[in-house]
């Protein structure tokens, strides 16, 4: 089922407790469709059942809300398909209160023996969970097939709610897990059986939507995550829920990371942020249209549509505010669309999704710390890039960058080695393709060989000219590096750069000095950067680094090193790293396409960055990469003329003062 080329989305929560009386008494369906038109919206998400367990139509399978006398759904979709306004339908998977206080032997209990839910007797968040492979999947199955014969060809598609692995300790989890052979003392082997009845599940809900509203689109949402490759069979496309101001969650680098993975399988993406000052439910918060014209850029320049978070009232009554916001920020995306449909994001590089993903909250997609780093580093400097997994294919990639402690499987080792005699480019740092058993780096390519690790943490880089060069760094200091580095011999032929020298001593409570750590020792005679003409390494795990510690000097390191290993850049950036340019393309008619956003964050007590104002920056340029001259550039959508001019296979633009999101044209 193809996904139709809508860039303007409304998620609309609709999370209605008991105690809400009323609930669409003021419904209008007028009043409702003229607010979403004004807010030019082409696509609503609408609910059929929410996490409290009701329903919002007349259901024989579950529960009405018992303060709902009238299909709301049903009039909801009258109402929007009148006005051309797509409506995917929302169902709660896993979190269904009601059902858990039914059946309470299909609620999930964790592994200290606690049911999954709400703590009791308290007003905290959180949600009854279900194990979808009880009988509560044969009831949501139900669910599915009511509304599907209810609704039939009026159905447009499904966004199915929390469909994360969460392990069952109950009994009969016990039980089923004892029978499948599960080690239940083995949290990956009970997590893994948790995932692989998570894609039973899958394939059972997906066979009856096929079979009942084949024209239909679905999607499992909790599933866009590092091993998103697993649902591929079970998703019309991805979406990547990604609410940047929500605590610690997700922040403003969680979609640019995880959406440059979701992106590389073929199907479309969707990019969801929210209205709300804060997280779901934040009734009352509000963003600016700065901050919203920010997200909604940085959504469409990592290849995404556009899905705004909202949440209805129990009465049924949109707030006018919040569509007049959204309105002028879709307003601009509806004149962009020309420059949209079709367009397609370029990569030079590939960052491999190998390694242990960083703790995340639950449902919500991380990478290891290294892929993070990469990807964080790469987006400052303007390098366009992917996130792949097994999936991919690497020939399509100039280079691949493999994470800095990734242990390389038989088959990983083979596609590799066959990618670098095809002629492909290898970044690769710390112990990546070490193997722990030999110490010996899996791939022959890599231009050392393992000594063993830095006697201290930290160690010292000392960069010499080819590291510094155009860079703040300074040849005769000596930067700290705050984590393992290790030592490498250089094989014959290979070029190093830089050295490694220890500490005084590592700190102990024997040997210490000063508030921190001990001042530069001598040499390690190792250096902290080999080359050969495929391969580049780093002795000091750079990329893991600089997601934890986020100092100027390893982005400053790494990208010196990657702009003399790597093929001409496909665009260079002229401004600083706050602001992020990606290059599109377009072949009907033929185009490069770059989003420019830029990201103004406030000084804050508080720990969520707000970007609630933004400023016409002046000064920006960039070079394109390009085998002739351009007929035209120029700004979308209002077309105006900018001057460019060529320089060495580039064609260089510079702007006119740029806002939150900048679009250039060059045909």
């Amino acid at each position: 089922m193809a996904v139709s080329h809508r860039f303007r989305q409304i998620h609309l929560d609709f999370h209605t407790g008991p105690e809400c009386r009323d609930v669409g008494s003021q419904f209008d369906p007028d009043v409702f469709v003229e607010t979403l038109r004004a807010g030019h919206v082409d696509t609503i998400n609408i609910f059929a059942k929410c996490h409290h367990g009701y329903s919002y139509y007349p259901t024989q399978v579950g529960t009405i809300h018992p303060h709902l006398n009238f299909d709301l759904l049903g009039r909801q979709i009258e109402a929007l398909h009148k006005a051309n306004i797509r409506c995917p339908i929302y169902v709660s998977v896993k979190w269904d209160d009601l059902a858990g206080i039914q059946h309470t032997e299909w609620v999930c209990v964790n592994k200290q023996g606690q049911m999954v839910m709400r703590p009791p007797a308290s007003g905290q968040w959180g949600w009854t969970t279900m194990d979808v492979s009880s009988g509560y999947g044969d009831y949501f199955l139900a669910q599915i097939e009511e509304i599907a014969d209810r609704y039939g060809t009026e159905v447009d598609g499904y966004w199915l709610d929390i469909c994360f692995p969460v392990p069952n300790y109950s009994p009969w989890g016990q039980a089923q897990m004892r029978k499948a052979g599960v080690n239940i003392e083995d949290d990956l082997s009970v997590y893994r059986y948790a995932r692989e009845q998570d894609l039973a599940f899958f394939k059972r809900v997906t066979d009856l939507i096929r079979r009942k509203t084949p024209h239909a689109t679905y999607y499992f949402n909790g599933t866009t995550t590092a091993d998103m490759a697993e649902v591929l069979p079970y998703v019309t496309h991805f979406e990547v829920e990604s609410l940047p101001t929500s605590g610690g969650t997700w922040g403003y680098l969680h979609y640019p990371i995880m959406g440059r993975q979701a992106r590389t399988y073929g199907k479309e993406m969707i990019g969801m942020t929210g209205r709300f000052h804060k997280s779901w439910a934040d009734f009352g918060g509000l963003k600016t249209q700065d901050q919203l014209d920010y997200e909604c850029g940085t959504i469409l320049a990592g290849g995404g549509r556009i899905c705004v978070g909202d949440q209805l009232h129990p009465t049924g009554v949109l707030d006018p505010a919040v569509y007049r916001m959204i309105g002028k920020s879709f307003e601009r995306v509806e004149k962009l669309e020309p420059w949209l449909i079709g367009a397609q994001p370029t990569a030079e590089v590939a960052i491999l999704a190998l390694g242990k993903p960083v703790d995340a909250a639950v449902g919500v997609g991380a990478h290891s710390a290294d892929v993070e780093g990469a990807a964080q580093m790469l987006l400052e400097c303007a390098i366009q890039f992917d996130i792949v997994d097994h999936t991919a294919d690497l020939s399509r990639y100039g280079a691949v960058i493999l994470p800095d402690t990734a242990v390389l499987t038989e088959a990983w080792q083979e596609k590799l080695e066959a990618y670098l005699a095809l002629g492909g480019r290898l970044i690769a740092s710390g112990t990546a393709a070490l193997d722990p058993a030999t110490g010996e780096f899996q791939l022959a390519a890599i231009p050392v060989q393992y000594a063993g690790k830095a006697p201290t943490v930290p160690c010292y880089i000392r960069p010499d000219d080819h590291l510094a060069t155009g860079s703040e760094l300074a040849t005769d200091y000596d930067y700290v590096f705050y984590q393992q580095a290790y030592q490498v011999r250089p094989l014959r032929g290979a070029a190093c750069y830089g050295e490694l020298k220890r500490a005084l001593f590592n700190r102990t409570w024997e040997y210490f000095t000063s508030h921190q750590h001990a001042p530069v020792g001598e040499s390690l005679h190792s250096p902290l950067v080999v080359q050969n003409e495929q391969v580049l390494y780093f002795a000091a795990p750079l990329f893991s680094a600089y997601r934890a510690h986020d100092y100027w000097a390893y982005r400053a390191l790494a990208h010196n090193a990657l702009k003399a290993f790597l093929p001409p850049a496909l665009l260079l950036p002229g401004g600083p790293g706050w602001v992020e340019y990606t290059l599109h393309t377009q072949s009907q008619p033929a185009r490069q396409i770059v989003h420019v956003v830029a990201y103004h964050p406030r000084r804050s007590l508080q720990s969520i960055p707000h970007v609630d104002q933004s400023w016409p920056v002046s000064g920006l340029w960039f070079k394109v990469r390009r085998a002739q001259a351009p007929t035209r550039v120029y700004l979308a959508p209002d077309g105006q003329e900018l001057p460019f001019e060529l320089q060495d296979g580039y064609v260089k633009v510079s702007l006119p003062p740029a806002g939150a999101h900048t679009v250039v044209v060059i045909e």
